[in-house]
C-alpha cells in the first residue's frame, strides 16, 4: 500500500501546473502526503522492541481509545490520524528501542541469579559446611553491578528504574555478604584450631576460650542455617544477615 500511495503521489506532482491550483488538487494531495505519513508512522510501529505500554502512550498522545491484539487491523490504526503525531510516534519508538535493551539485560541477568548457587566444603574437623571460594561468581557479580549502573544513568531508564534499583540493592547486599562471610569464616577457621582444638590453650585461656563459644555456636548455626538456601541471592539478601555477621566479626 506504501508503495501505491508513494506512485500515486509521483502521479499528482506530474500533473499540469493549472492542475495544481484547484482546491480539488490541494485536497488530494494532502490526503495523499497524510496517507504516506501515517503509513511510514504504522511501520515504525512494528518495531519489535514495541511493548502495550507503548501503544497506551500512543492512545494517550492520539485521545483514542482501541485494543491492541491481532484483530487490530491497518484501518484501526489509520484512524488514530498518525500523521498529525509523527514526532510522538519517533518519539515513542525512539524510546522503545533502547528499552527493549534495557530489557533484554534485566531477563538475562534474573536468568542468571536464579540458577546461581553457592558451593560448600566441610570443615576438616568439625564438617561444619564452609563456602567455597568461587572466582566466575564474583566476576559475574562484578559485571552485573556495572550493567546495572550503566542502565541507571540512561535517559530513557525511567519504567525500568524500580526493577533496576531493586537488584542494585540486591547485588551490593550480596557483594558485601559475601566479602563479610569469607572474613567471618576465615577468623573462625583460624580461632576454631586455637580454642576447640587444643586442649592446652583452653586451659591456658579460659576466659577467650569461653567467649569464643559463643562465636562458635553462632556462626555454626549461621553456616548450617546458610546450606538450606543454596541460591546466592536468597542466601545473602536474607534480613538481618549482615548484622549477625558483623556482630560475630566484631567479638
Amino acid at each position: 500500500m506504501d508503495l501505491e500511495c508513494k506512485k500515486f503521489a509521483r502521479e499528482i506532482r506530474n500533473l499540469d501546473k493549472e492542475v495544481r491550483a484547484w482546491d480539488a488538487f490541494s485536497g488530494l494531495d494532502s490526503k495523499v502526503k497524510n496517507m504516506l505519513t501515517a503509513l511510514k508512522a504504522v511501520a515504525e510501529l512494528q518495531n519489535p522492541s514495541i511493548r502495550e505500554r507503548h501503544w497506551n502512550q500512543l492512545m494517550q498522545v492520539t485521545g483514542v481509545r482501541f485494543v491492541m491484539d491481532s484483530d487490530t487491523t491497518l484501518a484501526d490504526l489509520l484512524k488514530l490520524n498518525l500523521h498529525n503525531f509523527e514526532d510522538e510516534v519517533r518519539g515513542i519508538v525512539d524510546k522503545a528501542v533502547p528499552e527493549m535493551s534495557m530489557e533484554k539485560v534485566l531477563k538475562e541477568l534474573k536468568m542468571t541469579w536464579s540458577t546461581m548457587e553457592f558451593q560448600y566444603e566441610p570443615h576438616p574437623r568439625t564438617n561444619i559446611p564452609l563456602l567455597k571460594s568461587d572466582e566466575e561468581l564474583i566476576e559475574i557479580l562484578e559485571d552485573n553491578q556495572v550493567q546495572l549502573q550503566n542502565l541507571i544513568t540512561s535517559k530513557y531508564i525511567a519504567f525500568f528504574l524500580e526493577e533496576v534499583s531493586i537488584w542494585q540493592r540486591k547485588l551490593s547486599t550480596m557483594d558485601s555478604v559475601i566479602s563479610l562471610w569469607f572474613e567471618v569464616q576465615h577468623t573462625w577457621s583460624h580461632l576454631e584450631s586455637i580454642f576447640i582444638g587444643s586442649e592446652d590453650i583452653r586451659a591456658e585461656l579460659p576466659e577467650d576460650s569461653k567467649r569464643f563459644e559463643g562465636i562458635d555456636v553462632d556462626f555454626k548455626e549461621l553456616a548450617y542455617e546458610a546450606q538450606k538456601t543454596p541460591n546466592v541471592v536468597e542466601a545473602t539478601n536474607k534480613p538481618g544477615l549482615s548484622q549477625q555477621l558483623e556482630d560475630i566479626q566484631s567479638r
